[in-house]
């Protein structure tokens, strides 16, 4: 069973945490993922991670138009729908 929008987020904001060593406050979908203050290749390990934890798979070039919370949670629901 794929998990739901919410827990998609709650991952991305967990792992958003773990990486950059600090709070967020809850994520809301319109949150630029480049006003998280992570570097690209703080992005690029996170999107592993979340790739890990989720047994999904997101091409590098799907990513390069991604550039909120909610496009990123959209991705991934494609993902488990395709």
């Amino acid at each position: 069973m794929p998990p739901s929008r919410a827990q998609i987020i709650e991952n991305i904001q967990e792992f958003a945490h773990e990486i950059a060593e600090r709070e967020f406050p809850k994520f809301a979908e319109s949150l630029v993922i480049a006003e998280l203050g992570l570097d690209s290749l703080s992005t690029l390990e996170m999107v592993g991670m979340l790739e890990r934890e989720l047994g999904i798979f997101l091409p590098t070039d799907e990513l390069g138009e991604i550039h909120t919370i909610g496009q990123l949670t959209d991705l991934i629901e494609s993902k488990f729908a395709g």
